[in-house]
């Protein structure tokens, strides 16, 4: 593993900055060369140089935290507070020429990393970054059994729902889709595979959980502009629903997909190398509208608890980030240069309330979840002066109990629990505000969160 990379007085102190509270960070390249940059969300600038990083980059936001994944020969996985972008906090191996792939959380303690270059997924502690296990996904090779078969299932990205890790695997055979390509589903409690999805569409690039659905998209042949599409899987029965759109429609090869409501989503479309756009599309029922102005080479995308959607966008003449309004599709700004052409995009919210350096409180203390609204995912920071009985839950406005969230004895720390929109049973929950409890030592502190479907 290479040492730490650090960069002396870049430190980026990003607290107090974003009344919104989130920081976009973004990962850049030329291909020989990465770094990091951010833009604090509701503005329309970024730092940029803020941390060498390997040329061949992924990035993804949990828990109040950045987690950068090096892939092919970087092969780690760095960690950030987004107080500090330039001051790695671990810098962790996940094995020689793994090229990891995406991270998927369960909790604070519990990760999956996907391995394009392994037949397993490697499971993780976040807090540590140390290895503490791994799901065997040999089975699920390209042509499993036969001569022709692959040595790797080509696992990618990965969606949590409730107690299950989705799996993308492409099964290709060297760089071209050749097997059914799978999701196989993994109990996150026991760490098996307890069903394997085939899509009808092959080679899944890109997917998007949005409430009880997963989508995929599926760009097939990158010679062929019009055998992939946009395909659905059902999260509440695990079973393909089929394609929704497919690519004679949406006008070229998919190469992402973002779900951030019930009727908008966004497809990043190619139509010929390096041309890539955005185009909306309704998650009802696949209609594609025109591509939103502006960005051209898009790679990756992101969207805020604003509603801002952010565009990685690598076009020649002028490479950066393109801001959009969710609402309207209106661009706000762009292209907001990142130094190095942007290659992917994570939005992070700031726990304000919290500073590393700063002593425990003398009391128990919930602080404010964040983001606050949020759509998919919500942390919600809380500290403990000494070792108590906690209990966390999330409550509806009448009282009545939706989830918990943390039931049981903790050490004195600091510590971020996570809402995902869900109910005990797993179910999505309604649109609107929930009263998130905490009880700790005989005392109670309460706060509002707001849930924006």
């Amino acid at each position: 593993m290479r040492r730490l990379l650090t960069v002396t007085g870049m430190a980026l102190v990003l607290v107090g900055l974003a009344s919104a509270g989130e920081v976009v960070v973004i990962t850049t390249t030329d291909f020989t060369s990465g770094n990091l940059a951010a833009i604090v969300d509701g503005e329309v600038t970024a730092r940029s140089d803020l941390l060498p990083i390997h040329s061949d980059n992924w990035v993804v936001a949990w828990g109040g935290y950045i987690y950068v994944v090096e892939r092919l020969y970087g092969d780690d996985i760095i960690k950030l507070s987004p107080q500090d972008l330039s001051t790695p906090i671990y810098q962790k191996s996940v094995g020689n020429k793994a090229n990891p792939y995406d991270i998927a959380f369960v909790d604070e303690h519990k990760a999956y990393v996907s391995r394009y270059g392994r037949t397993s997924l490697l499971i993780i502690d976040p807090a540590t970054g140390d290895s503490t296990g791994s799901v065997d996904l040999s089975a699920y090779v390209a042509y499993a059994g036969t001569d022709s078969a692959e040595s790797v299932p080509h696992m990618t990205y990965m969606a949590i729902s409730g107690r299950k890790l989705y799996v993308a695997c492409q099964r290709l055979k060297g760089w071209n889709p050749a097997d059914t390509s799978l999701v196989v589903v993994v109990d996150t409690k026991t760490d098996r595979v307890v069903k394997v999805i085939p899509l009808e569409k092959r080679n899944p690039v890109a997917l998007s959980l949005y409430e009880d659905k997963i989508y995929l998209a599926c760009v097939g042949s990158y010679w062929d502009p019009t055998d992939g599409g946009i395909e659905v899987v059902d999260l509440r029965t695990d079973m393909d629903l089929g394609v929704l759109v497919d690519e004679g429609a949406l006008g070229g090869n998919v190469s992402g997909v973002l779900v951030v409501s019930p009727d908008k989503g966004y497809a990043l479309v190619m139509t010929q190398w390096p041309e890539t756009y955005v185009k909306p599309f309704d998650p009802r029922d696949g209609s594609a509208a025109d591509a939103l102005p502006g960005a051209k080479a898009a790679v990756h995308m992101a969207m805020s608890s604003s509603g801002r959607l952010y565009v990685a966008d690598r076009s020649e003449e002028a490479p950066g980030i393109y801001i959009y309004d969710t609402s309207d599709d209106a661009l706000i700004a762009g292209p907001v240069p990142t130094g190095l052409p942007p290659s992917c995009v994570a939005i992070v919210g700031v726990p304000t309330a919290i500073v590393e350096e700063e002593p425990l409180p003398l009391s128990p203390w919930l602080e404010l979840p964040f983001p606050n609204p949020f759509n998919s995912h919500s942390s919600v920071p809380y500290v403990l002066d000494r070792e108590s009985y906690v209990h966390l839950a999330v409550y509806d406005v009448l009282g009545r109990r939706v989830r918990v969230l943390v039931d049981g004895e903790r050490a004195r720390g600091r510590y971020v629990a996570h809402w995902d929109g869900r109910d005990d049973m797993g179910r999505p929950v309604a649109s609107g505000t929930y009263i998130v409890e905490l009880r700790a030592e005989g005392r109670r502190w309460a706060r509002l969160l707001s849930l924006v479907r």
